[in-house]
């Protein structure tokens, strides 16, 4: 496990980059008070460890997906992983989340209209072998964004969650 000051150090870098992704790492080095060949290695063992990525994220609209669709999924006993892997392996799907509650899957889907949604809902979602029950949500209005988490974070420093979070790395939402 890497001490408190090494996990601090890799935040640190982190929350940087949630500020400007796009930075170059003598830039990052400099506002995090490391080498550049520290910040280097840090963020190469970050990304090798799954716990930085990058990626560029569009507008599902601008990209020919406006309409955004949450699924609220029963499984039937025994079949929520197997319906978690057919759901994620979907390309109209983009989140699949394993969930408690009256129901075990929470799926995110984008479709180019209404009625492509209403298609996947009835024609493929409801044949999938495992679903018990299954109910649509369709979003009106995004005010915030899942990636966008993490600039609050790095603009706030919030560091009662990042104790917490420490103090349980398996607890949800300990994720970096």
């Amino acid at each position: 496990m890497a001490s408190k000051s090494s996990i601090e150090k890799d935040r640190s870098i982190i929350r940087e980059l949630v500020q400007d992704p796009r930075q170059t790492n003598v830039a990052l080095a400099a506002k995090v008070g490391l080498s550049e060949g520290s910040v280097r290695r840090r963020m190469e063992r970050l990304i090798a460890d799954g716990q930085l990525q990058f990626a560029a994220i569009p507008s599902a609209a601008f990209m020919g997906r406006p309409v955004h669709t949450l699924f609220e999924i029963q499984s039937a006993p025994g079949s929520t992983d197997q319906l978690i892997d057919k759901l994620a392996g979907m390309p109209e799907i983009a989140y699949v989340y394993h969930v408690t509650g009256q129901f075990d899957v929470i799926a995110v889907g984008y479709f180019a209209s209404s009625n492509a949604m209403r298609r996947f809902w009835t024609e493929r979602l409801g044949h999938l072998d495992g679903v018990m029950e299954s109910r649509s949500v369709m979003v009106l209005r995004v005010a915030k964004r899942a990636h966008e988490w993490a600039r609050d974070i790095a603009v706030t420093g919030d560091e009662e969650s990042a104790r917490d979070a420490s103090s349980d790395p398996g607890a949800p939402g300990s994720e970096v």
